[in-house]
């Protein structure tokens, strides 16, 4: 019987039309994952007990709903009688959770396991993390709210989501969930930045892939360097994160297309690693403040 994939799961347990995911993969271990799972309608039935493992979630709620009750095995937990935007509700995936439908909902959900926690652990110098908790049940988190709103639209749109993207957010939810549900100090090890020979190469390589689309995991080896020492070295020298350099490289590379050929608008959103025309003109209008195509008359008008 083949193995369901991360979205597929979902859509059966909780009986959902889709739910969009997104996947980080940064160790040998699960990938920490995104996904949305929203239901308009309520459902008299229960959540299907998921396989027990070793890993959590996290449901963010994005509207407020009201599910009846959760349970762990046979034993029940009490929830707030509204749960609301704002807050985060914390799940042990190895007591096998369950919940009642009847209430629409809209939630972010954010999966890691306990393999995945511990290797970005150990690759940023922490000690181990012995699980995730939270003192009380749906507690407030802004943080992970506003990282809900941030994946929310890149789940709408996957496909013009770059891999470096996903993998900086995911190093993000980490960071945040081990110093905050995991005990582990805010103040890991400091990490220098890159050397003057690792920031060239990874330029480097940035301009030859910019039609691919590299991962931080790709870049990191580049640099000989782990994903999440990577991603802190990177911004400590470039001052911003590697899919921000990425979006920069490939508006400098279109702009020197757009004037110096003939290419069509399509042609050069290909060649310069855009997913399509569309995608090209939104990315360039948000850097320069005009379409390509605007620019292009500009500079010939010139």
């Amino acid at each position: 019987m083949a193995t369901l994939s991360f979205e597929d799961n979902l859509v059966k347990r909780f009986q959902l039309a889709q739910a969009p995911t997104l996947e980080a993969r940064m160790s040998g271990a699960a990938p920490i994952v995104f996904s949305r799972m929203r239901n308009e309608r309520a459902n008299p039935a229960r959540s299907i007990s998921p396989r027990p493992e070793n890993a959590f979630t996290f449901q963010i709620p994005l509207i407020p709903a009201s599910f009846s009750d959760l349970r762990y095995g046979n034993r029940v937990v009490a929830l707030p009688e509204v749960q609301e935007p704002g807050r985060a509700f914390l799940f042990d995936l190895s007591a096998r959770p369950t919940v009642g439908l009847g209430t629409e909902f809209d939630n972010l959900r954010c999966y890691i396991s306990q393999r995945t926690i511990d290797d970005l652990a150990y690759e940023k110098g922490l000690r181990r993390v012995g699980g995730l908790f939270q003192s009380s049940f749906g507690e407030r988190d802004p943080i992970l709210f506003h990282l809900a709103k941030i994946v929310v639209p890149a789940l709408a749109n996957p496909s013009a989501v770059s891999s470096a993207f996903v993998e900086y957010v995911a190093l993000a939810f980490h960071e945040h969930v081990v110093t905050t549900y995991g005990g582990v100090p805010a103040a890991g090890r400091r990490h220098r930045g890159l050397a003057p020979w690792q920031a060239r190469r990874i330029v480097d390589f940035i301009e030859a892939n910019l039609a691919n689309n590299p991962s931080i995991s790709e870049l990191a080896q580049v640099c000989n360097l782990s994903s999440s020492y990577f991603m802190q070295a990177f911004k400590q020298t470039m001052n911003m994160a590697p899919h921000q350099l990425l979006m920069r490289r490939r508006v400098e590379c279109s702009k020197t297309m757009l004037r110096d050929t003939n290419e069509s608008l399509a042609e050069i959103a290909l060649a310069c690693g855009y997913w399509d025309q569309s995608h090209f003109s939104r990315v360039f209008a948000r850097f320069e403040g005009c379409s390509p195509g605007e620019w292009r008359r500009l500079q010939r008008r010139g």
